[in-house]
């Protein structure tokens, strides 16, 4: 289409340069009826010339100008892109790292995160992307909820303590004082293995929360009976699912929040509600 268009205005150059030497000789020849209509073809394929060409250059003008336009806006809308995730990073780290005693609630923190992500949605941050800026708070929650299950169990450990030593006070049979001692015997190097030496943070940056969890664990045979254990493993199913779901959204769940902040809130009374259900 473009080069019939040019091939239509060389014809037009053509026809008005012939207009225009006619024209010259019929007014040469005295007549001037004839040069005036072929002057006046001259002139309109001169017109015809001329606003074909203020046509060719502002839309070639307007083009180019669009095309700048649209090249320095996605320019810009990559700039944000970049500006939002570095932002989002350094945010997601500062609420993973902040804050480690308990405040703002874990339902405060994602509901500041949820809004984030709304906007790196908006900016069409890829998922890709986005893993790597949701990933310090990913593992911080794993580590969350398993420093709040160890808490919990241990919170048992003077509940028996103090059953045993009752106990032992209350019949003064040597089965009683055996039992005590036997649990002290079994829980010291439970607890040491347990302790700082565990390093429970290098183990979740490379296992899953469950697997960690079992290694932390007491052994069957151990200071817990059969009872106590399968208790505690309830309590782990319950964590393992809030713990599951909050990975799979890449920041807590509104049901997992509420039941992390629950239980922050009441660790003592879940350890007396596991350590009552294994007496049943």
């Amino acid at each position: 289409m473009e080069k019939l268009r040019e091939i239509y205005i060389f014809v037009a150059f053509v026809v008005g340069v012939g207009c225009l030497l006619l024209a010259a000789f019929q007014a040469w020849s005295g007549n001037m009826k004839s040069a005036a209509g072929l002057g006046t073809a001259f002139v309109v394929c001169g017109i015809f010339l001329f606003l074909s060409q203020i046509k060719t250059f502002k839309v070639w003008e307007v083009q180019v100008e669009l095309r700048e336009t649209l090249d320095r806006a996605e320019e810009i809308i990559g700039r944000l892109r970049r500006l939002a995730a570095i932002s989002a990073r350094a945010s997601y780290l500062t609420i993973s790292w902040g804050n480690r005693l308990g405040t703002p609630t874990a339902k405060e923190k994602q509901a500041v995160l949820d809004d984030i992500d709304a906007q790196l949605v908006e900016l069409k941050v890829t998922p890709e992307e986005r893993a790597v800026i949701i990933r310090p708070w990913v593992k911080m929650i794993k580590a969350d909820f398993f420093f709040l299950f160890t808490r919990v169990v241990r919170g048992i450990a003077p509940l028996k303590t103090t059953e045993l030593v009752a106990a032992m006070h209350a019949t003064q049979s040597q089965a009683a004082t055996d039992a005590s001692m036997a649990h002290s015997d079994l829980i010291t190097p439970w607890s040491k293995k347990t302790n700082a030496d565990f390093k429970a943070m290098d183990r979740l940056e490379n296992k899953s929360l469950s697997a960690v969890i079992d290694e932390w664990m007491p052994e069957k045979g151990g200071w817990l009976s059969d009872k106590e254990l399968a208790a505690v493993v309830l309590f782990k199913k319950e964590i393992l699912k809030q713990a599951d779901d909050s990975e799979k959204k890449g920041g807590y769940t509104k049901e997992s929040a509420e039941f992390f902040d629950a239980l922050l809130k009441h660790e003592a009374e879940k350890s007396e509600e596991i350590w009552n259900a294994s007496k049943k």
